[in-house]
């Protein structure tokens, strides 16, 4: 067999001590119930007690309700957090500054009454705009003016809040305005003097000309950069096919011709010219030399003139390259030119737009202030009726202080308290008396503490006196079937060798059950036909002697 882990047994330990404290403490408490019962009592008479001796207290009550906002002006209007609204009112109106303004209020107005300490409680009821407010003190009248002082001070404080905190903001809107007015006289000045030195109007004229110019500059400087580019990679003959291509497209649109210009006049048009006539010389030769020798009249002469043409093909195509040359050089210095205007526009449309974007960020600034200053202006106002309408959320008073009553305040809490001193009391008694108590209470209790085997629990029998002996056919069931048990148990108990043929019944103190667990088990085994002897050993205060009848239960059925 394998150990069980070490955690694994001090678990199952502790939840055994648990156990078997559970079942002690339960069976200490149906037995001592009566502790904590009479400790709670008492603790209850006691702050029943000290409420009859405490003198009598009066209750005043009011109410206060939260008025309907006027939207007069927007963003003008002094108001607090509406999150914390309630609890922001509540806490002010149990404030010590107004608490000490009420005093001084009751004092003036009402010197016969003498002062005593009041304690006011406000409470919001659940979905209004209702504050319940509460008075309680010793004296009637003063609990009374105490209470309706309370709240028209609160009225006055909150009125001072709105006061000052408006003319904090009117001060400080007054003084913004005064500088925003200033910076405003600044800024139009300052645009003012930019006109008298710039022609607005004419600058953006004068730009979008400027703008329009160096779109068309652009657009020629690509167009010749495509010629020149195209000049640069085409040979004379592609630029020549081209060109006329261009040519004969440009005519048939009616548009002007910004490429290389051809005519049938000048060395590209004699060159083209001496290319077709000495096609058509070799075609007539080929023709011929069909049917003549080479060495025909006809056939030489074509020869001559095929070779003429050929030295005519060439100085025409120097001429060509020489004019297609020029041609790129022109387009080159156009390009150059152009750059340089492109240059020359571009810096005087960047000064124009300089220009006209410092007017612009000074008019812009010139609008801001104007805007600035109209919606302060406006704030200005909306303050001044705020504070004479006073459109902002405010508490007013509903209902004045009612008639003072008398009152127990606190009942339920001292009670609570009373009852709870009471039962930690008894409970704390419970665990002293079974510190003190070392006596096993339960089954379980005897298994944790001791490692013998135990072989049986006897139920307590709830009777006057000694408890009878059992009978053969006994109704104490429970009772009876107990001491089988243990009659049971010491039969089939595992033991090495010889099984032994008698055993010792022991206490540690006397009148514990000795001589009845002895007699009731003697006569369980002889009822179950086992031999019996039973002797009793207490030589001085011996007490199976003295059961008349015992000595015909122990006698076997069989005998």
């Amino acid at each position: 067999m394998q150990a069980a882990p070490a955690g694994k047994n001090l678990s199952t330990s502790w939840s055994t001590a648990f156990i078997t404290r559970l079942h002690r403490y339960k069976s200490l408490f149906l037995r001592r119930w009566w502790i904590p019962v009479l400790t709670t009592c008492l603790g209850l008479f006691v702050e029943a007690f000290l409420i009859y001796q405490m003198p009598p207290s009066y209750l005043s009550a009011s109410k206060m309700m939260l008025a309907g906002k006027l939207n007069i002006a927007q963003g003008a209007v002094y108001s607090e957090d509406s999150v914390n609204f309630y609890g922001t009112q509540i806490q002010l109106m149990q404030s010590a500054e107004v608490r000490h303004s009420a005093e001084s209020l009751v004092r003036s107005a009402h010197p016969e009454l003498q002062p005593v300490p009041v304690e006011i409680t406000v409470l919001q009821k659940p979905r209004t705009s209702i504050f319940d407010l509460a008075a309680v003190g010793s004296a009637p009248e003063y609990t009374q003016a105490y209470l309706n002082a309370v709240m028209q001070k609160y009225l006055d404080f909150k009125r001072g809040m709105r006061e000052d905190r408006g003319h904090e903001i009117t001060t400080g809107i007054t003084e913004q305005l005064i500088q925003v007015e200033k910076d405003l006289r600044n800024g139009e000045d300052e645009m003012l003097e930019f006109q008298k030195q710039n022609n607005i109007g004419f600058i953006q004229e004068q730009g979008n000309s400027a703008a329009q110019y160096l779109v068309k500059l652009n657009q020629q400087y690509a167009q010749l950069k495509t010629e020149y580019d195209l000049l640069n990679l085409l040979d004379l003959d592609q630029n020549l096919d081209r060109a006329q291509n261009k040519t004969e497209a440009a005519s048939g649109q009616g548009s002007d011709n910004q490429g290389m210009p051809f005519s049938d006049v000048g060395p590209e048009g004699d060159y083209l010219k001496a290319k077709q006539q000495i096609q058509l010389l070799k075609a007539e030769r080929e023709t011929l030399a069909k049917d003549l020798r080479p060495n025909h009249p006809k056939i030489l002469k074509l020869n001559d003139e095929i070779t003429k043409q050929d030295k005519l093909i060439q100085l025409f195509r120097a001429d060509a390259l020489e004019k297609l040359k020029t041609r790129r050089e022109s387009i080159g210095k156009q390009m150059e030119n152009l750059q340089a205007n492109i240059k020359e526009w571009e810096a005087k449309a960047l000064d124009l737009s300089q220009r006209l974007a410092q007017f612009n960020r000074i008019k812009g600034k010139v609008d801001r202030l104007k805007t600035l200053y109209d919606r302060l202006t406006t704030n200005l106002k909306d303050i001044d009726v705020s504070q004479v309408t006073g459109s902002e959320d405010q508490v007013s008073i509903m209902e004045m202080a009612t008639p003072p009553i008398s009152v127990r305040p606190g009942l339920i809490k001292s009670l609570l308290i009373g009852f709870g001193i009471g039962a930690l009391a008894g409970l704390a008694i419970l665990i002293l008396l079974d510190r003190i108590d070392d006596r096993m209470a339960s089954f379980s209790e005897f298994q944790h503490h001791f490692s013998e085997n135990i072989l049986g629990q006897i139920p307590k029998e709830k009777t006057k006196g000694k408890v009878d002996l059992l009978q053969p056919d006994d109704a104490r069931h429970v009772f009876a079937e107990s001491y089988r048990n243990i009659r049971s148990s010491i039969f089939f108990m595992p033991y090495d060798g010889p099984r032994p043929k008698s055993f010792l019944v022991t206490s540690a103190v006397p009148s514990e059950g000795k001589s009845t667990l002895s007699a009731n088990l003697a006569i369980t085994m002889a009822l179950s036909g086992a031999r019996t002897l039973l002797i009793d050993c207490d030589l001085r205060r011996g007490a199976l002697r003295r059961h008349s009848e015992f000595r015909q239960r122990l006698v076997s059925p069989k005998s």
